[in-house]
């Protein structure tokens, strides 16, 4: 099951400034005094109402996590961000998610270099498409649709790389460890005055361990293995002064299985895009930029015999193809209106066409019928932002977002051949939001925002249904879209000099209409519905100290309690808890020492129970996880890293689908070295 990478460099656009190559530095790096994300354009973060949390390439990179495929479980560690509890590097494609402040999975949107990550078929979160040379990731929670559509219902995660610097740079790392792990990663980066390039490649195997507990295991079961490549390429070139051209390229290759030798998944994704920015002066900017993704998805699945719980041998249950193609693009234009205004207007598009042709097949092996289900989906929206700040201590950002979204040609083609047209579904929304900061003091500020939001659903929602370890989950071509209200306050400061003790707490409330979740219809069956509403109300606290140089801690508590509060259907399912959100979250890490010497970093973090049934009664989480990394500088170019995953070998389920419970990821050392010159 090697995977080999063949085609022609593919990709997605990333945005340079206007002059990127004429410095000395990283131009993408941003100071982590602005974030990008909160307003589609730069902002102090002491201006901003939101409660954004940046990672920098520093801190990425101290940590155990700072691959690219291992954002998702680097992003455990913010309050308020619940990936899904098993890793991306075993869990299965369509179950790489994140839910941000409870409000449950696929209501985020993540981007990498502006463009989406979330698949546009199914919604899913493809991290093993992020290069590894991050710049930065930037956490904005609570209602994004007022600037991002239908994607950002919940929040946005921005995944920024790095850029050419002037003049060549390389960085290559290797390494393995235990559960037969490797990873080897390679960048090149080189940039003159108007032109600059970059190179990033990764190998990633592991034949990952056994995710059937001990007690439910029989001779059907084995690890779960994953392999993938992932290419990706630069080239931006500056036009003018002020204008710059950039083209991007990434192929990504996936092999996978899931536990039993039958039950298995391969993927390729190619992407292509091209964007224009330029510098207006006195302070505006423009930027546009096209993109095009195309996928073939191939999921196998199979049956256990002559039970799921009693696991002596399985067939080949069916076979599904899923191809899809991802269109869009966007404009935008930031205008300064004097000194203390800005306003940011623009528009942007996305298309979707896929479809999933299943084939079934009986215990004996032989074919005995199909399915087709596909559609198409469009979506257009118009934003406009006013960002005022009429003195140095209050900012006041009010924004709406106009979308128009279809979903149409809608076809399904059922077991017995029996076919049918699902209609079309027309959605138009406005989507407002106002947030409003002030600076109490030097170090102190308070904020707030109020805002509306809505999702979509997508084509895998309402027309792909899928089999997992007997368990039925079945779509609904019926289904409305979801809607949001909700607001949030936070207090956040310096309580030390030079910030050395940095707070903020944050509170916020949300209700959601017709929330899209599966329901359970019996022993081995659950349907995609919309739930008559949804209520979230929580709080986060995040604190950080720098002690001294060679010393840093941080603390983090997050609160979401996520419930159903009507469904009429059925009026017992109220007052349960929505599935995949803990109530509790913390984080806890340390480092220590120098990282131009040597320097350890240890990180821990506890959730609590959730539920991954609408019922609740699957209960799962309720751990505590280590995480270490130890690096060592080898003269001026090399690092020794020795890192630790799930450092006690804590066990704990992560999942459960039917009666069949999936285990957490065990205990992972790896060391290596890394090169930079």
């Amino acid at each position: 099951m090697r995977v080999r990478l063949c085609g022609v460099l593919s990709g997605l656009v990333i945005l340079a400034a206007p002059q990127a190559w004429a410095g000395g530095s990283d131009v993408s790096v941003l100071s982590r005094e602005v974030v990008v994300s909160a307003t589609r354009t730069d902002q102090a973060l002491s201006q901003v109402p939101a409660a954004p949390t940046i990672l920098t390439a520093d801190q990425i990179d101290r940590t155990p996590l700072r691959s690219g495929h291992q954002v998702d479980d680097l992003l455990r560690y913010v309050p308020g961000v619940q990936p899904s509890n098993l890793s991306s590097r075993y869990n299965h494609p369509t179950a790489q998610a994140v839910s941000l402040r409870g409000l449950g999975s696929r209501r985020a949107l993540v981007l990498l270099d502006g463009v989406p990550l979330n698949d546009g078929f199914g919604g899913w979160i493809n991290w093993g498409t992020v290069p590894d040379d991050l710049a930065r990731i930037e956490v904005v929670p609570g209602g994004g649709s007022n600037l991002y559509g239908t994607w950002a219902m919940g929040g946005v995660i921005h995944i920024l790389t790095k850029r050419p610097g002037f003049g060549p740079r390389f960085r290559s790392s290797t390494g393995l460890g235990n559960l037969s792990t490797y990873n080897q990663s390679l960048t090149a980066h080189y940039g003159a005055e108007r032109i600059g390039f970059s190179l990033d490649y990764r190998w990633y195997h592991s034949n990952g361990f056994i995710p059937v507990p001990s007690y439910q295991r029989g001779p059907v079961d084995r690890t779960d293995d994953s392999r993938h490549e992932n290419f990706s390429g630069q080239l931006a070139v500056a036009l003018t002064r002020r204008t710059t051209l950039t083209v991007t390229g990434r192929l990504f290759r996936e092999d996978r299985t899931f536990g039993t030798l039958l039950s298995q998944a391969s993927r390729t994704i190619g992407s292509v895009g091209l964007g224009l920015e330029a510098d207006t002066g006195a302070g505006g900017r423009w930027e546009t930029r096209v993109f095009a993704q195309w996928q073939t998805f191939r999921n196998l699945t199979s049956q256990v015999a002559p039970a799921p719980t009693v696991r002596l041998s399985e067939f080949r249950d069916r076979e599904q193809i899923i191809p899809s193609n991802d269109f869009g693009g966007m404009g935008q234009w930031m205008v300064p209106l004097g000194p203390q205004h800005r306003v940011v207007v623009g528009t942007d598009v996305r298309a979707i066409v896929g479809q999933s042709e299943e084939e079934m097949f009986d215990a004996s092996g032989q074919a005995i019928g199909g399915s087709l289900a596909r559609g198409k989906q469009v979506g257009w929206g118009v934003f406009g932002e006013w960002i005022a700040t009429p003195t140095d201590r209050v900012t006041v950002i009010p924004s709406f977002r106009w979308d128009w979204w279809k979903n149409f040609n809608g076809l399904v083609v059922s077991e017995t051949g029996s076919l049918s047209e699902p209609p079309d579904n027309v959605v138009t929304v406005l989507n407002p939001k106002l947030g409003v900061q002030y600076r109490v003091t030097d170090s102190i500020r308070v904020g707030g925002s109020v805002y509306q939001a809505f999702r979509a659903p997508t084509l895998n929602e309402l027309y792909r249904g899928f089999t997992f370890a007997g368990f039925s989950f079945l779509p609904n071509d019926r289904l409305n879209p979801e809607r949001l209200t909700g607001g949030e306050a936070k207090i956040e400061g310096e309580l030390l000099p030079r910030q050395r003790l940095t707070f903020r707490a944050t509170g916020h409330y949300e209700t959601v209409k017709d929330q899209i979740l599966f329901i359970t219809q019996g022993a081995s069956t659950a349907q995609r519905q919309n739930v008559g509403r949804t209520r979230a109300i929580g709080a986060d606290v995040d604190l950080k100290f720098q002690a001294s140089e060679h010393l840093a801690l941080s603390l983090g508590y997050a609160y979401a309690d996520s419930t159903i509060s009507s469904f009429a259907p059925d009026p017992a399912r109220e007052g349960l808890r929505v599935p995949n959100v803990s109530r509790h979250q913390v984080a806890l890490g340390f480092a220590v020492g120098h990282p131009d010497r040597i320097q350890l970093t240890v990180m821990g973090r506890y959730l609590s129970k959730q539920f991954a049934d609408d019922l609740n009664t699957q209960p799962i989480a309720d751990f505590v996880v280590v995480d270490a990394s130890l690096q060592k500088r080898i003269g001026k170019s090399l690092r020794l890293f020795f890192d630790a995953e799930n450092l006690t070998n804590r066990q704990y389920i992560a999942t459960q689908t039917g009666p069949i419970k999936t285990l957490g990821a065990p205990l992972l050392v790896l060391g290596g070295l890394t090169l930079n010159y």
